[in-house]
């Protein structure tokens, strides 16, 4: 399903990330991965796979962040590279990415 043309699907996905804010991985790491989790599963539900992936590397970066810091700052960049994919409408790997190095540049080098 292109989420392009389904507007239900763009409005639930930036639901869920709205109610994701970056400051939840710094107080409760466990609530915020747990939501970041059911993003995750509703990406692949509705074949969202750019959303999908950057769901699963904010994981990925967070681990080692929520034990040393900096949790809030890599969260807040991912969730704005995730926000994009939905601005973007279909998205092809090579984008998805141009997306994660983009994050990574942000960050400069913390994920």
């Amino acid at each position: 399903m292109n989420h392009d043309q389904n507007p239900f699907v763009q409005a639930e996905m930036l639901n869920l990330l709205d109610n994701l804010p970056a400051e939840l991985a710094a107080r409760h790491p466990l609530q915020f991965l747990m939501h970041l989790d059911h993003v995750r599963q509703k990406a692949a539900e509705h074949r969202l796979s750019a959303l999908r992936d950057l769901s699963s590397a904010l994981e990925s970066a967070l681990q080692p962040a929520m034990q040393n810091g900096g949790a809030m700052t890599i969260a807040r960049s991912y969730l704005e590279a995730m926000r994009a994919t939905l601005d973007m409408g279909q998205i092809n790997p090579a984008m998805t990415e141009a997306l994660l190095a983009n994050v990574a540049l942000r960050l400069g080098g913390q994920a």
